[in-house]
């Protein structure tokens, strides 16, 4: 296990990375398990990181896998037809309160992301959002190079026909 140091470290320099990446593919309150479950792998990862960068990308895969896995246990869920109509009156509700033009343009930026689905969706977040090089994620995902920028071309191009 690591030091409490090493995690606390780990949170300051990365959890904003790692908050942004788990909200952008599930709720906020399945965000917070994913981001707790995500450190929770960290502190119990005891292998050492190459640079800083490995170790953001390391928490970063972690972290998608950990929302992957939330939104299949969301759909083994069985979930009554009153909660789901109560819920998404909840959400209509919440975008019609929004009081900001910006907030409502992250949310259907979200939602357009949502709508991708995966393989480009994580590659247009990590190249759009996080900033990486097309060669780095490829390293992340374990992908070719060239795969990459053809999911991220795709990615971005449907994005802009979701949000024209």
């Amino acid at each position: 296990m690591r030091p409490s140091e090493d995690i606390s470290r780990a949170m300051s320099e990365h959890g904003d990375a790692v908050w942004r990446t788990c909200v952008a593919y599930v709720p906020a309150c399945d965000a917070e398990d994913a981001l707790q479950n995500t450190f929770l792998k960290y502190a119990m990862h005891d292998q050492d990181f190459s640079s800083a960068g490995h170790e953001k990308a390391w928490l970063l895969r972690v972290a998608i896998n950990e929302c992957k896995d939330a939104l299949k246990a969301a759909r083994a869920k069985n979930v009554s037809l009153e909660s789901r109509l109560e819920a998404y009156n909840d959400r209509l509700l919440g975008i019609q309160d929004d009081s900001t033009q910006t907030e409502i343009g992250v949310k259907r930026i979200l939602e357009a992301m949502d709508a991708l689905g995966d393989p480009p969706k994580t590659q247009v977040y990590l190249s759009l959002v996080e900033g990486y090089t097309a060669s780095e994620i490829s390293e992340m995902t374990n992908m070719p190079e060239n795969t990459v920028y053809s999911w991220i071309s795709r990615g971005r191009k449907r994005l802009r026909e979701v949000l024209s």
